[in-house]
């Protein structure tokens, strides 16, 4: 049984329900004693072989500390808030402090006026701050940095739309972007929020989310999209030292998007980057994006070595599998094996 907690338990309850969890309890029954504490950490939760076991980690208290602020702030009636969603890295359990972002998808009522919504995102670009969960970088940014974040997609890491928006499943309304900049994004990025996403406070409403089939034209797309940024990360490495940061998100995003498209679910980067190794023949830009992650460092070979990668990396995914592909059908079959498993 899976449910989004929200009351505390210790690791083995015997009784099936909505649950909520310390970061003390899930350090010891997973083994994680250095993050252990004492706050709340909000976890999706199976119940399997009589007993809660945590699906999804937050495993540091600043995380902790953000998630449960913002579960905070949007359980106040007069936010009129609807869902708050987790997804990505932080979902499926590949965060890795200090370089991933906690991607979170506040879903507001449909009464919610453009004022609400940039009073929303105002309130909860200051927890993040608070909290000290956002994203670190062991450099000085200047303007360029806020031109590159544009460019690449990395302005906020959460969005806010309403729940008609999200339902729709057009990622103009649901990541709030223009028209045209919705022509390049590929189909495979709102299946992927779906795919990856927890429900941790209020209505669940993924599974209700229009999905449209993914075409070998979304492949091309997307590789068009982040080959013309990872162009964008060389020229600019002489100008910041974030370039090689942007290097190494565009070649985690070209990884998300081939394996989902092979997979039809999201997974941790380590296996994804496992289930390619022996599909695009070793590549060395794959083995150091997750020593990059681990210890950044500015690196113009790896960006180098990034392109030959992505080229490999789309052309196999085109070559490789069948098209249209329907996400809806993977996402259901995925769900399914996870009710037989528990």
């Amino acid at each position: 049984m899976r449910a989004a907690c929200n009351r505390n338990f210790r690791i083995g309850d015997d009784k099936p329900g909505m649950r909520e969890a310390t970061i003390y309890d899930l350090a010891i029954s997973m083994q994680f004693a250095a993050t252990a504490g004492g706050s709340v950490c909000r976890v999706l939760c199976e119940w399997h072989d009589g007993r809660y076991t945590p699906r999804v980690p937050l495993l540091t208290p600043a995380v902790d500390r953000y998630v449960s602020s913002v579960v905070s702030v949007c359980s106040s009636p007069d936010r009129g808030v609807v869902s708050v969603v987790l997804f990505g890295s932080a979902a499926t359990g590949s965060y890795a402090p200090g370089i991933s972002d906690v991607d979170l998808l506040i879903v507001a009522a449909d009464s919610a006026t453009v004022k609400d919504k940039l009073s929303l995102r105002a309130t909860i670009s200051q927890l993040e701050a608070n909290s000290g969960a956002a994203k670190h970088y062991p450099y000085e940014r200047g303007a360029l940095d806020g031109i590159a974040d544009r460019i690449t997609a990395n302005v906020r890491s959460f969005f806010v739309c309403t729940r008609s928006d999200l339902l729709s499943g057009d990622p103009a309304r649901i990541l709030d972007i223009s028209a045209v900049q919705a022509l390049f994004v590929d189909r495979v990025a709102v299946p992927s929020i779906v795919g990856s996403g927890v429900t941790i406070w209020g209505e669940d409403l993924l599974t209700q989310i229009r999905l449209l089939s993914i075409r070998r034209l979304d492949v091309a797309k997307a590789f068009f999209s982040l080959f013309n940024q990872l162009l964008f990360a060389a020229f600019v490495y002489p100008f910041t030292p974030g370039a090689t940061k942007y290097a190494m998100e565009t070649l985690k995003r070209s990884i998300h998007n081939c394996y989902y498209c092979y997979r039809g679910r999201p997974a941790q980067l380590a296996e994804e980057v496992a289930f390619f190794q022996p599909r695009i023949s070793p590549h060395v830009a794959l083995e150091q994006l997750m020593k990059l992650r681990t210890a950044y460092q500015p690196r113009f070979g790896f960006i180098l070595r990034c392109f030959p990668t992505l080229v490999r990396l789309h052309w196999v995914t085109a070559w490789d599998n069948r098209f249209p592909r329907d996400p809806r059908g993977a996402l259901d079959r995925q769900a399914s094996g996870d009710r037989n498993a528990v």
